[in-house]
Protein backbone atom coordinates (compact mmCIF):
# COMPACT_ATOMS: atom_id res chain seq x y z
CA UNK A 1 0.00 0.00 0.00
CA UNK A 2 1.31 3.27 -1.29
CA UNK A 3 0.96 6.27 1.42
CA UNK A 4 -1.26 8.46 1.78
CA UNK A 5 -3.05 10.89 -0.34
CA UNK A 6 -1.48 14.67 0.33
CA UNK A 7 -4.12 16.42 2.74
CA UNK A 8 -5.62 19.11 0.85
CA UNK A 9 -9.00 20.33 1.34
CA UNK A 10 -10.78 19.86 -2.15
CA UNK A 11 -13.10 22.80 -3.54
CA UNK A 12 -15.55 20.05 -4.46
CA UNK A 13 -16.10 16.74 -3.93
CA UNK A 14 -18.34 14.16 -5.53
CA UNK A 15 -19.45 11.00 -3.79
CA UNK A 16 -21.20 7.74 -5.10
CA UNK A 17 -21.99 4.71 -2.81
CA UNK A 18 -21.42 1.37 -3.50
CA UNK A 19 -23.78 -1.38 -4.27
CA UNK A 20 -24.20 -5.07 -3.61
CA UNK A 21 -22.01 -7.24 -6.31
CA UNK A 22 -25.03 -8.87 -8.29
CA UNK A 23 -26.20 -10.23 -11.24
CA UNK A 24 -29.79 -9.71 -13.13
CA UNK A 25 -31.07 -13.12 -14.83
CA UNK A 26 -33.48 -12.39 -17.47
CA UNK A 27 -35.70 -15.52 -19.00
CA UNK A 28 -37.56 -15.50 -22.06
CA UNK A 29 -40.50 -15.89 -20.08
CA UNK A 30 -39.66 -12.61 -17.93
CA UNK A 31 -39.09 -13.95 -14.87
CA UNK A 32 -36.21 -12.02 -13.58
CA UNK A 33 -33.30 -13.30 -10.87
CA UNK A 34 -30.76 -11.33 -8.88
CA UNK A 35 -28.25 -13.41 -7.19
CA UNK A 36 -26.02 -11.25 -4.67
CA UNK A 37 -22.56 -12.23 -5.23
CA UNK A 38 -21.58 -10.69 -1.69
CA UNK A 39 -22.70 -8.90 1.58
CA UNK A 40 -20.52 -5.70 1.11
CA UNK A 41 -20.94 -3.17 -1.40
CA UNK A 42 -18.36 -2.03 -4.08
CA UNK A 43 -17.05 0.01 -6.44
CA UNK A 44 -17.38 3.28 -4.37
CA UNK A 45 -16.79 6.57 -6.46
CA UNK A 46 -14.87 9.83 -4.98
CA UNK A 47 -14.34 12.55 -7.65
CA UNK A 48 -12.21 15.50 -6.04
CA UNK A 49 -11.85 18.83 -7.37
CA UNK A 50 -8.68 20.74 -6.28
CA UNK A 51 -8.80 24.68 -7.78
CA UNK A 52 -6.34 26.94 -7.86
CA UNK A 53 -3.42 25.28 -5.83
CA UNK A 54 -0.01 26.01 -6.92
CA UNK A 55 2.21 24.30 -9.28
CA UNK A 56 5.32 24.59 -7.69
CA UNK A 57 7.14 26.34 -4.89
CA UNK A 58 6.74 29.56 -6.46
CA UNK A 59 3.40 30.39 -5.22
CA UNK A 60 3.58 30.89 -2.02
CA UNK A 61 -0.52 29.24 -1.23
CA UNK A 62 -0.93 25.44 -1.35
CA UNK A 63 2.49 25.75 -3.25
CA UNK A 64 3.84 22.68 -5.24
CA UNK A 65 0.23 20.70 -4.38
CA UNK A 66 -0.17 20.52 -8.07
CA UNK A 67 3.27 17.95 -7.53
CA UNK A 68 2.51 16.14 -4.38
CA UNK A 69 -0.32 14.90 -6.33
CA UNK A 70 1.04 13.91 -9.42
CA UNK A 71 3.88 12.32 -7.16
CA UNK A 72 1.32 10.28 -5.24
CA UNK A 73 -0.19 9.21 -8.65
CA UNK A 74 3.21 7.90 -9.34
CA UNK A 75 4.15 6.46 -6.14
CA UNK A 76 0.69 4.13 -6.70
CA UNK A 77 1.65 3.05 -9.61
CA UNK A 78 -0.94 4.90 -11.53
CA UNK A 79 -4.49 3.18 -11.24
CA UNK A 80 -3.15 -0.40 -9.39
CA UNK A 81 -2.04 0.27 -5.92
CA UNK A 82 -4.44 1.43 -2.58
CA UNK A 83 -3.94 4.20 -0.31
CA UNK A 84 -5.91 5.84 2.78
CA UNK A 85 -7.68 9.03 2.24
CA UNK A 86 -6.89 11.88 5.33
CA UNK A 87 -8.79 13.13 7.31
CA UNK A 88 -8.86 16.50 5.45
CA UNK A 89 -10.49 15.34 2.32
CA UNK A 90 -13.83 15.41 4.25
CA UNK A 91 -12.86 18.60 5.82
CA UNK A 92 -15.88 20.77 6.07
CA UNK A 93 -18.36 17.63 5.62
CA UNK A 94 -20.61 16.90 8.04
CA UNK A 95 -20.04 13.61 10.22
CA UNK A 96 -22.63 11.58 9.34
CA UNK A 97 -22.23 12.07 5.21
CA UNK A 98 -18.15 11.24 6.08
CA UNK A 99 -18.91 8.34 8.00
CA UNK A 100 -20.99 6.87 4.88
CA UNK A 101 -18.23 7.72 2.80
CA UNK A 102 -15.70 6.31 5.06
CA UNK A 103 -17.72 3.12 5.92
CA UNK A 104 -16.38 0.27 5.75
CA UNK A 105 -13.70 0.56 8.19
CA UNK A 106 -11.56 -1.09 5.97
CA UNK A 107 -12.40 0.53 2.55
CA UNK A 108 -9.31 1.51 0.41
CA UNK A 109 -8.89 3.92 -2.69
CA UNK A 110 -7.01 4.19 -5.89
CA UNK A 111 -7.31 5.98 -8.72
CA UNK A 112 -10.21 5.15 -11.97
CA UNK A 113 -8.09 7.44 -13.88
CA UNK A 114 -5.09 9.47 -14.34
CA UNK A 115 -5.54 12.96 -12.36
CA UNK A 116 -6.43 15.72 -14.97
CA UNK A 117 -4.41 18.89 -14.36
CA UNK A 118 -6.39 22.36 -16.55
CA UNK A 119 -3.88 25.12 -16.22
CA UNK A 120 -5.46 28.52 -14.62
CA UNK A 121 -2.76 31.04 -15.25
CA UNK A 122 1.12 31.20 -14.54
CA UNK A 123 1.55 28.59 -11.54
CA UNK A 124 -1.83 27.62 -10.72
CA UNK A 125 -4.01 24.83 -11.54
CA UNK A 126 -7.16 22.96 -11.08
CA UNK A 127 -6.41 19.06 -10.24
CA UNK A 128 -9.37 16.77 -11.18
CA UNK A 129 -8.73 13.55 -9.00
CA UNK A 130 -11.32 10.37 -9.66
CA UNK A 131 -11.01 7.61 -7.07
CA UNK A 132 -12.48 4.35 -6.49
CA UNK A 133 -13.38 2.84 -2.87
CA UNK A 134 -12.38 -0.89 -2.61
CA UNK A 135 -12.97 -3.57 0.28
CA UNK A 136 -9.38 -4.11 1.72
CA UNK A 137 -8.87 -8.33 2.45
Amino acid sequence: MARTFPSLKPSSRKFTMGELPTKTYRSMAGTVLRRAYGNKKVNYTLDLEFKNIGDDDEVLQYSGWVTYILAHYADTNGTFETFDLPVGIFSGMGSDVRSYIQSPDSILWRYAEPPTVTSVRRGLSTVSVKLIGEIDH
